[in-house]
């Protein structure tokens, strides 16, 4: 996906996609060029934006991790256990239940939401927690 995908949606970028296509088709070599530099520096523009998004995002997800870090006890560890819970319960209902032949119970849609956001969570925070360090290490530099 292209940046401009990511900026401004799917339906966005072809529209600009097509910016680009309609200047090319132009036969004016002078006005052709032109039209072309200022697309150059609109996407440019752009992408610069959305990089500087991205980096305001990065900076308050560092920030969330670190003052989950300096917090109590339960505010440090509430990854694991949550884990351990959403582990526990793919063990029960898929090793222990058909191996003891208990009566199973299905899970509901939305634990197994619960639970993709918790492994997703728990990975993406993992990740910046260690990142946390170098990233803001750089942002300091600059």
């Amino acid at each position: 996906m292209s940046i401009l995908a990511k900026l401004l949606g799917i339906k966005a970028s072809d529209t600009i996609d097509a910016v680009g296509n309609v200047i090319d088709k132009i036969d004016n070599s002078e006005e052709k060029l032109s039209l072309q530099l200022k697309y150059k520096e609109l996407l440019l523009e752009m992408s610069s934006k959305l990089l500087d998004y991205e980096n305001k995002l990065l900076e308050s997800q560092t920030e969330l991790i670190k003052s989950e870090s300096s917090g109590g006890w339960m505010q440090r560890n509430w990854r694991p256990i949550l884990m351990f819970v959403c582990i526990f319960i793919v063990f029960n209902n898929y090793v222990l239940v058909p191996y003891f032949r208990l009566p199973s119970m299905p899970l509901d849609d939305n634990i197994w939401s619960l639970i993709q956001v918790g492994v997703g969570g728990y990975i993406a925070g993992r990740s910046l927690e260690k990142m946390a360090v170098n990233v803001g290490d750089i942002l300091k530099k600059k």
